[in-house]
C-alpha cells in the first residue's frame, strides 16, 4: 500500500502556458493548486486503487497512455527504488514529459513513445492506464500485450468512463463536448460488468471492481467546464468549488454506480 501519493507537483513543468510564465505559474499554484480539474479527480480514485496494491519497494512498473506523467511522477516520488516507464504515442507529450523528468531531477522514470505491442521492456509488477482506454477501438485494446509483459501475479489496473454518463445540468451547455466524446471515445462501450467480463476474457482473475465519480463529482466536472469556457476569470471563481464538490463525492459516494468505472485484474 502507498499512502504518500503526491499530484500535479510538476504542473508549472507541463504546462506550456505555465512554462511562459513561470512567476504566475507559482503564484496560481500556490492558491489554486493543481488546476485541471478532470486530473484532479482521477487522482482521488487512482489513489483510491493504490490502497488495494501491494508493490515491492523495488517495483517496475508501467504508465499506460502516460499523457504528461502525472501518475509516473507521484509513483517515482513515493517508491524512489522503483523504475516508472511512462507510454505514450503522442511525440509531443512525451517531449514535455522528458523535460519535465529532467527539470524535476527525476532519476527512475524512463519515458517511450510506443506502442505497448511495440514495446521491449517486460516483466512488469504492475501496467495502468487512466481514462486512455476509451481512446482505443474494443477490438484494438491492448489487454493480450499487456498480459504478456506482466509478470505472473502481476496486475493490471484499468479506469475509463462508464458506458453511461449522467448529466445533471442542461444537455444542452456541453453540445460541444458532447461532440468531442462522439470523436474520441470510440471505446467508451463497457459497463462495469461488461469491463470485468473482458478482463476475465482475457485471462486475468478478478482482484476489484468498482464504479466512481457519483453526482457530486459530475455537479464539479460541469461547473468547472462552464468556469473554463467562460474564461480565466470563471475558471478561477469556479475551480475551488469543483474541487470541494469532487472532495465531497469522495467521502459520500457508495461505489454501486457512477460516471467511471475501475478494475484491477492479477495475470494468473
Amino acid at each position: 500500500m502507498i499512502t504518500t501519493l503526491t499530484f500535479g507537483t510538476e504542473q508549472a513543468h507541463t504546462s506550456e502556458r505555465m512554462r511562459k510564465h513561470p512567476l504566475m505559474a507559482r503564484l496560481f499554484l500556490s492558491v489554486f493548486g493543481y488546476t485541471n480539474l478532470g486530473n484532479y479527480a482521477r487522482f482521488g480514485i487512482f489513489k483510491r486503487l493504490m490502497n488495494h496494491i501491494h508493490l515491492p519497494a523495488e517495483a517496475k512498473i508501467l504508465d499506460l497512455g502516460a499523457g504528461y506523467g502525472e501518475y509516473s511522477f507521484g509513483l517515482a516520488r513515493a517508491l524512489p527504488d522503483a523504475q516508472v516507464h511512462a507510454l505514450d504515442i503522442n511525440k509531443e507529450r512525451i517531449k514535455t514529459l522528458d523535460h519535465a523528468i529532467a527539470a524535476s531531477g527525476m532519476h527512475n522514470i524512463k519515458t517511450h513513445h510506443a506502442y505497448l505491442q511495440g514495446l521491449d521492456e517486460n516483466e512488469f509488477d504492475l501496467i495502468y492506464s487512466v481514462d486512455v482506454f476509451e481512446h482505443i477501438l474494443p477490438e484494438e485494446m491492448p489487454f493480450k500485450a499487456a498480459h504478456d509483459r506482466l509478470k505472473t501475479g502481476g496486475l493490471l489496473m484499468v479506469k475509463m468512463p462508464n458506458q453511461t454518463q449522467r448529466t445533471l445540468l442542461p444537455e444542452a451547455w456541453f453540445e460541444d463536448h458532447h461532440h468531442w466524446l462522439a470523436d474520441e471515445h470510440i471505446g467508451q462501450v463497457y459497463t462495469l460488468n461488461d469491463l470485468k467480463a473482458r478482463f476475465e476474457h482475457e485471462g486475468f482473475e478478478l482482484s476489484l471492481a468498482f464504479y466512481s465519480d457519483g453526482w457530486w463529482s459530475r455537479l464539479g466536472w460541469e461547473l468547472a467546464y462552464l468556469g473554463k469556457k467562460a474564461g480565466l476569470v470563471g475558471q478561477l471563481l469556479s475551480l475551488p468549488l469543483a474541487k470541494a464538490l469532487v472532495w465531497v463525492d469522495r467521502l459520500v459516494h457508495k461505489g454501486n454506480t457512477g460516471n467511471a468505472i475501475q478494475v484491477i485484474g492479477k495475470k494468473k
